[in-house]
């Protein structure tokens, strides 16, 4: 008894998906061609092409280019579509140029949806893996992941918290305490500057401090360490808390001249 394609499932002949697969790449032909709108609404990169550079003209009304990513994705699904709806009806490879191609990317996606060849078609495992693929890359397009980072331990119990970049509050996961996003940088940056085997290289030590909200940068840090004003390991790392009494010491002494 021959299997499913994309399961390996048993399945009746002549059938090369079987019910699950045949409706999950219903599904995902369905899905996909709600999603062409969108998809073709995300074609406007909304970037400026004057920008800060003098020898470029800045038109009044900044016109709109088109992201390529996403030309290509449509382009993409359009060939995809179209060969495999030429194949399901049975036309010949070499006499594609001849027959009709007027119908859009929408009504090609429904009418493989619903032909009665599909769950028969041959190659309709890898039909299945090649859909699949675009409706994840439109989604990532359409609905883009946020980028988090860590920003420290929770307060009560110690459980990493991640925040987006613009966030300011963050709810612990295992505890539900909510804490400000900032608050839990700065204590970070405490453990860190309050630990003399807390050590790091300069671009980490910057973010760790820009995170918190005192702007260092890594050239400073570089030029305080060629200089032998902060002490380096054996490695060439730098310990946090050098890097917070440089740039504490400043302010603390003109408080104490005051």
């Amino acid at each position: 008894m021959p299997a499913c394609q994309h399961c390996h499932t048993s399945v009746a002949r002549p059938y090369t998906l079987c019910q699950a697969c045949e409706s999950l790449l219903f599904r995902t032909l369905l899905q996909l061609a709600k999603d062409l709108e969108p998809l073709r609404d995300s074609l406007d990169a909304t970037l400026h092409p004057g920008g800060h550079q003098p020898t470029r003209t800045i038109t009044p009304t900044a016109p709109t280019p088109l992201r390529l990513d996403v030309l290509d994705l449509l382009d993409t699904i359009d060939a995809t579509g179209s060969e495999l709806l030429r194949r399901l009806n049975g036309v010949d490879a070499q006499q594609w140029n001849r027959v009709a191609t007027d119908v859009d990317t929408h009504t090609t996606l429904w009418c493989i949806a619903g032909h009665p060849r599909l769950a028969t078609y041959p190659d309709a495992g890898l039909t299945l893996d090649t859909f699949a693929r675009l409706s994840a890359q439109t989604d990532r397009i359409i609905d883009p992941p946020e980028h988090r980072r860590e920003i420290g331990p929770c307060d009560t119990c110690a459980t990493m918290l991640t925040a987006g970049p613009h966030d300011q509050w963050v709810t612990c996961p295992a505890c539900e305490r909510v804490q400000r996003v900032q608050t839990v940088r700065l204590r970070r940056l405490e453990r860190l500057c309050f630990d003399d085997t807390r050590r790091g290289s300069a671009a980490e030590i910057a973010r760790a401090f820009t995170d918190a909200g005192i702007t260092v940068r890594r050239g400073t840090i570089n030029i305080w360490k060629n200089r032998g004003i902060i002490p380096t390991d054996t490695h060439g790392n730098i310990a946090y808390c050098d890097v917070y009494r440089r740039v504490i010491a400043p302010t603390s002494l003109t408080n104490r001249r005051l």
